[in-house]
């Protein structure tokens, strides 16, 4: 049986506040260098292959519930998910890529030739999309800035089953530099972009995976991310927590 490991750890969280959640143990989502009772999974591993689009389709009604993944651009999403899917059988949904087939170009030069306002309108109607499309067997994996549009962050509260990946913004900022395929806008203001996100992820996620500052074990996050991806489908855990 799969045992949960409970640990305290720091959050390495700068600036962040509760949103008037609680973990399980009554320890709030804490400010920089506070400690909190965070659980650490362990022991769940998968050898199920990854499925493609048209099978999740198909098969729908024998699926598990999808679940909804957020969190700043570089925190790790597109990778944890990925992972997950194949430890898990589940699909990748990667919502930036949906909307790049939606407008029929890059999103880069989608912005430039119709401002941010197109973007996530077109956003918006492609997440709307996605979601009526993958009601089950995917992992549906946003764009940081799902979260600006009070519309999208309306139907992430009312989504029974929404992950924000949290990662140091130190960590994420240097990630971002190394990046080369990211555009220059997604790199500059980052730390104001994150500050400003921070509610926003908070009042829209039902569960936090924190990622340790400085942590580069990517393999046993990747474990811990599936563990948490599985049980959120199988309904054993109640909301308002933060792993790891």
């Amino acid at each position: 049986a799969m045992r949960l490991r409970l640990q305290r750890a720091w959050r390495h969280l700068a600036g962040r506040r509760s949103a008037g959640r609680a973990f399980r143990w009554g320890t709030g989502l804490a400010g920089a260098g506070a400690t909190g009772l965070l659980w650490s999974l362990a022991d769940e591993k998968s050898t199920m292959g990854s499925k493609n689009k048209e099978d999740v389709l198909i098969t729908n009604k024998l699926k598990k519930p999808s679940v909804v993944i957020i969190g700043m651009r570089g925190a790790g999403k597109s990778t944890l998910s990925s992972a997950a899917a194949n430890r898990l059988g589940l699909v990748v949904v990667d919502v930036d890529e949906e909307i790049e087939n939606y407008v029929g170009t890059d999103i880069k030069s989608f912005i430039n030739a119709t401002g941010w306002k197109a973007f996530r309108d077109a956003e918006t109607a492609v997440f709307n999309k996605l979601l009526k499309e993958y009601p089950t067997g995917a992992i549906i994996a946003c764009g940081g800035g799902i979260v600006v549009t009070p519309a999208n962050r309306e139907t992430l509260r009312t989504h029974p089953r929404v992950i924000e990946v949290v990662r140091h913004i130190e960590d994420i900022v240097a990630y971002l530099e190394l990046d080369k395929t990211r555009p220059a806008y997604a790199i500059q203001g980052t730390r104001d972009t994150y500050a400003e996100r921070i509610p926003w992820f908070n009042e829209c996620a039902r569960w936090h995976f924190v990622i340790q500052k400085g942590d580069t074990n990517w393999s046993s996050t990747e474990e811990d991310f599936a563990s948490l991806i599985r049980i959120v489908q199988n309904g054993r855990l109640r909301t308002d927590k933060a792993f790891r």
